[in-house]
């Protein structure tokens, strides 16, 4: 299948939308007039990781996909319903950040959209969103996983473990590596999904649609067959990034799905909205010293843990199970 043929046209907006606000985002945050409280919010956003995130099932009640950003944030998170606005307030620390600055990394976690956010090393994540995708596979659940990891990835055993356990539960996965592979190593994408007995996605280079659709398919087939896929992204020339949204344009155009007028509209929608971002940004204070204190607390109750049958006893003694033989530690 060629073109944009079998898309859905709310798809190709939203691809298009956020693409837009990817490329102003990265555009404004390069000027030299950028304040500096947002130096750490400058970086190049790869347009190809919001292909692959819009593919995903996204929900707002917390029933969809789960995606980590990672190293292309906030593209990914763009995709799964976040805004410029919260990225730069994540970016800045500010009080009204979605973590309250109170989180690391490139993103943040919002579960009720599917984002998930970490500050740690390379490849750790990875099991995590694999330990995802096994409860999702478990319960029967037509939800999925993605993932995006840098190549330094593949020199952490946390991201050899968890791509270990997906392909062996058949955890429906995808993880994507994205960058420069630096590394002296033998291992190609190709023989990493040999090794583990799984899919490898070839991923189209220079087609926004074509990326979405691959990626789409291979969500599908996740979901319904089970088991992990591994995709890699490499560096684009300054050129062939800046084509792809052009491409993307000169696509919906000639085949008729969107209006010069329509394009017109989503383009000013997106310039406004970043706009609007960066100018309240800088009326936004840092958090309160006091803040820090604040427990952090989740949105419901805890569980108890599964190895427990009730609450231990306040002494921590060993508290009987109701089960016969059965003895739990505390």
């Amino acid at each position: 299948m060629r073109g944009l043929a079998g898309i859905p046209r709310e798809a190709l907006e939203d691809l298009l939308f956020q693409c837009l606000q990817g490329k102003l985002l990265e555009e404004r945050l390069r000027r030299s007039d950028t304040p500096q409280v947002l130096s750490g919010a400058t970086r190049e956003i790869d347009l190809r990781g919001i292909a692959i995130a819009r593919a995903m099932r996204r929900t707002r009640d917390g029933k969809g996909d789960l995606c980590f950003p990672g190293p292309l944030a906030p593209g990914p998170a763009l995709a799964f319903g976040a805004t410029p606005l919260e990225y730069l307030r994540h970016a800045a620390r500010t009080r009204t950040s979605p973590a309250s600055a109170r989180s690391g990394g490139d993103s943040w976690t919002d579960l009720r959209r599917g984002i998930l956010g970490w500050s740690g090393r390379p490849g750790m994540m990875t099991q995590v969103v694999a330990g995802a995708a096994l409860a999702f596979a478990r319960r029967d659940a037509d939800r999925a996983a993605l993932a995006f990891e840098s190549f330094p990835a593949l020199d952490s055993g946390g991201w050899h473990e968890g791509m270990s356990l997906a392909a062996a539960q058949r955890a429906p996965v995808l993880v994507v590596l994205a960058g420069r592979d630096d590394g002296d190593r033998r291992s190609t994408t190709g023989s990493i999904a040999r090794a583990y007995g799984i899919r490898e996605i070839r991923a189209p280079a220079n087609d926004l649609a074509s990326l979405f659709r691959v990626a789409s398919r291979a969500r599908r087939r996740m979901a319904a067959e089970g088991g992990p896929a591994l995709m890699k992204l490499g560096l684009l020339s300054a050129g062939r990034r800046g084509a792809l949204l052009p491409q993307l344009r000169k696509q919906l155009l000639s085949e008729g799905l969107l209006l010069p007028s329509e394009i017109d509209a989503i383009a000013r929608t997106a310039s406004a909205g970043v706009s609007q971002a960066l100018s309240r940004i800088l009326r936004e204070g840092a958090p309160e010293p006091e803040d820090a204190l604040v427990a952090v607390r989740m949105d419901s109750a805890p569980l108890h843990p599964w190895t427990r049958m009730r609450s231990p006893s306040p002494e921590g003694s060993r508290v009987p199970s109701k089960e016969p033989g059965a003895v739990h530690v505390h």
